[in-house]
């Protein structure tokens, strides 16, 4: 029985190393969008930008399974105005489409926790998504 549950479980295995994230945006990201991604650099600190310039998606997750990064995580907007984010866990999923606004649940807490190295005993930050009636506040 245990092992269906490990094979049900993406992040089973998780914990046992730092997480490697891809941040990608659009080829010419408006200045909002470049800060707002610059900010999320220091929110997850094994993560490396990457604007996908013609890469299509299945190029971008193929060269992040090359690299062996843990997960990819897609930055879009919409005329200028950040419109949603696509976190994808390599290299089978899952792979989630926040709106930014209102999305949250067991599976999500899940994907955005295993974004984070692995805690040390000595760690002094701490990181807070608090959800109250399907918003995610971080902190």
């Amino acid at each position: 029985m245990f092992f269906l549950f490990f094979i049900d479980d993406e992040y089973a295995t998780a914990s046992e190393k730092d997480p490697k994230i891809l941040l990608t945006t659009s080829r010419e990201p408006s200045q909002r969008l470049g800060q707002f991604v610059k900010e999320l650099k220091l929110v997850f600190p094994n993560a490396a930008r990457m604007n996908h310039g013609s890469q299509v998606i299945s190029e971008i997750i193929e060269f992040c399974r090359a690299h062996e990064y843990t997960d990819v995580i897609f930055v879009h907007e919409h005329r200028g105005e950040l419109d949603n984010l696509v976190i994808c866990h390599l290299p089978f999923g899952p792979t989630t489409f926040f709106e930014l606004l209102n999305v949250l649940g067991q599976r999500i807490a899940n994907i955005l926790k295993h974004l984070f190295p692995v805690p040390k005993p000595e760690t002094k930050r701490i990181i807070t998504f608090a959800n109250k009636s399907d918003y995610i506040s971080f902190r």
